[in-house]
């Protein structure tokens, strides 16, 4: 296992399909100008790194309420806690305004927020620091301001808080519940709680997308037992 903690855990499959992202700004970023982002804006945009990164975030955007500038989301998967998890955001947010600056017509133009965010999916608590400038020597005050201070957010799928409005079709919610699970019994519901979900929200991108996770990802992974019974395609009703 990689020891950086870049692991593909089927979230970058996921959170590629705009249904995730959007439930994913209601209520799992504690942040309070979240909400007054339009997720109704949601585009897909590439981050600028070279192809030959598989570990390359996802990167998306949306507008605020409203207006007209734009404010990047950062997308990272991880498998467990990398200690300089902050510093890679850094990297990986430098190549995406390298990528803006490139098409850029106006020199003068301001460049957007970009917010980075790590999609956890580990057993053990999320305990990299939150900040780059933990990550460095005790410093003089007048240097600190010389070092990166990167901050990012956590989703910690399998252990962090769930907002108490969540609603039960909220995919993100629901992926929740499945990563803590802890029997198969448990499982059956919330297929059908999925299954249900996506029969109303007409997508059938989303619906692959579910498929593949639950069959090549989280199943395997948990309930190996459960999937080596399963019949092929059966993974949602």
């Amino acid at each position: 296992m990689p020891m950086d903690g870049r692991q593909d855990t089927g979230y970058p499959l996921l959170f590629s399909q705009p249904r995730m992202v959007h439930d994913l700004l209601r209520g799992f970023l504690p942040e309070e100008w979240i909400g007054w982002l339009d997720p109704c804006t949601l585009e897909r945009r590439d981050c600028g790194a070279p192809a030959d990164r598989p570990e390359s975030p996802l990167i998306w955007r949306l507008r605020w309420q409203g207006g007209s500038d734009w404010v990047y989301l950062l997308l990272k998967a991880q498998r467990e806690p990398d200690p300089f998890t902050a510093l890679r955001l850094e990297l990986d947010r430098g190549l995406l305004y390298h990528a803006l600056l490139r098409r850029r017509r106006a020199a003068s133009a301001r460049l957007p927020a970009v917010l980075p965010v790590v999609l956890y999916g580990g057993e053990e608590a999320w305990n990299a620091p939150l900040d780059a400038r933990e990550l460095f020597l005790p410093l003089v005050p007048a240097l600190q301001r010389h070092v990166p201070s990167t901050r990012y957010l956590v989703l910690d799928v399998a252990g962090g808080p769930l907002p108490p409005d969540a609603e039960e079709e909220n995919l993100v919610a629901l992926l929740c519940e499945f990563e803590r699970s802890r029997t198969a019994e448990t499982v059956d519901p919330l297929l059908a709680r999925l299954a249900e979900a996506l029969t109303k929200a007409h997508d059938e991108p989303l619906r692959r997308a579910w498929s593949i996770f639950l069959g090549c990802s989280f199943l395997p992974r948990r309930f190996p037992d459960l999937f080596a019974a399963m019949a092929p395609g059966g993974v949602l009703p």
